[in-house]
């Protein structure tokens, strides 16, 4: 017998969408020019970024960064899953499929490791002409140029891992697996004793409101007064 379960909290499904918002925002006015909306933005996915890993130090338990450490042999084994008719962990999961499964981690591991690279070279980047990161400064002209190349190859790499995200989301549903659905509301069918143990969202949207208001201060109350 299975149930409906809640497997996501609050904060990590609200990360999953904003993060998504923010590096569509991102491409859009590094596309266009908007240097100021840039950087506010990427404040924004900044903070967003160290709530995440914080959260996944003491968050629910599918939000744990160490539940997303699977060895090769368990991606291969869940992959292999993917073949059968209908696999069997759509009902009665592995514990380790719970929230993300053993590919699945790979990926958010992926993105953690590409978003921050973005974000951090984006710090020490700059246009040659007005726009430059807060960090800038203190590096070399040298240094800040080639970094700011590394900020628009990282992004030809993030888009990449994107595109895989999304065929990995089109790949499952057409084995009956929903991925969209309980990002969206949390929930999924589990069998009643793997259920995860969760803690609530709204502490994670309280460290998050305290690491962007230290953002703020820090690098965006100029930008953020500006625009607004």
């Amino acid at each position: 017998m299975s149930t409906k379960t809640t497997i996501w909290d609050g904060f990590i499904r609200g990360y999953h969408w904003l993060q998504a918002i923010c590096i569509a925002g991102l491409w859009y006015t590094g596309t266009e020019g908007l240097m100021d909306w840039h950087f506010s933005i990427a404040y924004g996915l900044l903070a967003l970024l160290i709530t995440r890993l914080i959260w996944g130090l003491f968050g629910s338990e599918t939000a744990k960064l160490a539940s997303l450490f699977h060895s090769p042999r368990a991606v291969i084994q869940h992959l292999g899953e993917l073949h059968q008719p209908k696999p069997a962990h759509t009902a009665h999961p592995h514990k380790s499929d719970i929230g993300h499964n053993p590919a699945g981690s790979y990926m958010v591991l992926g993105f953690f490791v590409l978003i921050a690279a973005q974000l951090t070279t984006g710090l020490f980047a700059n246009d040659d002409i007005v726009s430059e990161g807060p960090l800038a400064m203190y590096v070399s002209g040298d240094l800040s140029s080639r970094l700011t190349e590394l900020h628009a190859l990282n992004f030809d790499f993030l888009l990449g891992a994107i595109g895989l995200h999304l065929a990995a989301i089109l790949l499952y549903r057409l084995k009956s697996i929903d991925l969209i659905g309980p990002m969206l509301h949390g929930k999924k069918e589990l069998a009643d004793q793997a259920a995860p143990k969760m803690r609530n969202g709204a502490i994670g949207w309280g460290v998050f409101v305290a690491v962007a208001t230290a953002i703020y201060f820090l690098w965006a109350k100029d930008i953020i007064i500006y625009l607004f």
